[in-house]
């Protein structure tokens, strides 16, 4: 019988039968595939016919691993199908380990998984081990994919059968990944804080960095009172100084300016200052915010404005829309028109925080509208769109409807036709909001 046929022959009672493959009827399937005989396959593997020829009858039930790399190597066998029968018929836990090992570096979130479970599941190791390793394996990797499918595998494990220390430390290592998707803020936030039940198993460092993490994405949510309370969690464990423990006093502070609380807002920004790591523009910015909310809107513009020539380009987006806002406020149509025509000395090349997305967001709703009212069709609507485009980024739908609901009530007054290219943007902008 030729190579073809036999290879037929197995595939069609391996389909039928669903009879799980074993690893010589794996080298058999993929070494009639590939129309080798034995000594070819040897010649090519550098093992000896006879291993081979031992393999594919099943008298060697159990090649070594690196045996079994050589032969998937030359016959292209996808290694989760190696990693995946080394997990059928061993229980080892220093197999278990280094096949998780191999999983990590070599294979998808998937097969890792299952890898990390087999660990978990065997009666021969310690779950405290298995567990430990878990965690060395998923900090060390570099793929971020992998690293959340180890912790997710923790926590799920942690949970079923309390442990806990190691369900605290899983939770903080995802959060801290999942906290830079933008597009899912409100459910990372929602994910991140049910590491709060588990805190006090964290080492005092980890806590710390928690709680700001935790507050300055509250910020980020406009959620006040939440950043509030947990910046100060952090600055009241916190006995460094540091650049996070920094703007976690510049979310506070911010944070009491939103609420109207001034007289708070100045006592957070005096403490913000007697950090080393405070920036004198930064501190300007906060004042002149504070100015506003007061009603001094000359010593607020004057402190924007300066604050715009001081600042590095990527920190310039922040201050242009809050004195854009301001002239709104005030009606200065003039200084508008100026701001606008700057956009390009402040508008960040790196946009790679939520508070820049969520600053671009409400600069191009503002010039949009700005320029609709002052008949601009066509700008103001590109502009609206432009914006809705930042706030999907940010899972901020409502706001998309927002600023797609202003475009159709402009395009009402206005009675004008949109333009092809227009439409083409809007088409593009509600495939996505719908995804």
């Amino acid at each position: 019988m030729v190579l073809w046929q036999q290879y037929l022959q197995i595939m069609v009672i391996y389909c039928l039968g669903g009879v799980p493959m074993s690893f010589a009827e794996m080298v058999k399937e993929y070494r009639y595939k590939a129309n080798l005989s034995i000594s070819e396959l040897a010649e090519l593997t550098g093992l000896n016919r006879s291993v081979l020829a031992r393999i594919e009858s099943g008298e060697t039930r159990r090649p070594s691993f690196s045996t079994c790399c050589k032969i998937a190597s030359a016959l292209d066998i996808p290694y989760d199908k190696i990693i995946s029968f080394y997990l059928g018929v061993s229980e080892r836990p220093e197999t278990l380990k280094m096949l998780l090992s191999e999983a990590v570096v070599r294979t998808n979130r998937h097969i890792v998984r299952k890898t990390a479970n087999k660990l978990l599941e065997t009666p021969r190791l310690n779950t405290f081990l298995a567990l430990d390793y878990i965690l060395q394996q998923a900090r060390e990797s570099e793929n971020e994919e992998i690293k959340l499918a180890l912790y997710n595998v923790m926590i799920e494990c942690t949970k079923k059968r309390g442990i806990p220390f190691y369900l605290a430390k899983g939770l903080f290592e995802r959060y801290l990944i999942e906290r830079y998707d933008f597009s899912r803020l409100e459910e990372t936030y929602r994910r991140g804080k049910e590491l709060l039940v588990y805190i006090e198993y964290l080492q005092p460092s980890e806590r710390i960095i928690a709680y700001y993490r935790l507050g300055l994405q509250a910020y980020a949510l406009k959620y006040f009172d939440d950043c509030i309370h947990l910046c100060r969690q952090g600055i009241a464990e916190d006995v460094t100084e540091s650049e996070l423990k920094a703007s976690a006093l510049l979310a506070i502070t911010n944070s009491y300016i939103n609420m109207g609380d001034c007289i708070l807002a100045e006592l957070y920004l005096k403490k913000y200052v007697n950090n080393p790591f405070a920036n004198a523009n930064r501190t300007k910015y906060y004042l002149a915010q504070i100015h506003v909310k007061k009603g001094e809107f000359s010593e607020g513009i004057a402190g924007f404005k300066e604050c715009l020539v001081e600042a590095e380009r990527e920190s310039r987006i922040a201050i242009a829309t809050d004195l854009l806002e301001v002239y709104q406020q005030i009606g200065d149509h003039e200084g508008i028109e100026d701001l606008i025509k700057k956009e390009e000395q402040f508008l960040p090349q790196q946009i790679n925080t939520p508070k820049k997305v969520e600053h671009l967001a409400l600069y191009y709703k503002q010039k949009g509208l700005h320029q609709l009212a002052n008949e601009m069709f066509e700008e103001g609507i590109e502009n609206l769109i432009q914006s809705a485009s930042y706030y999907q980024k940010l899972g901020a739908f409502a706001y998309v409807n927002e600023c797609i609901g202003s475009i159709f009530v402009a395009h009402r007054q206005f009675g004008k036709v949109l333009s092809e290219g227009i439409m083409e943007m809007l088409e593009k902008l509600c495939q996505r909001n719908c995804k």
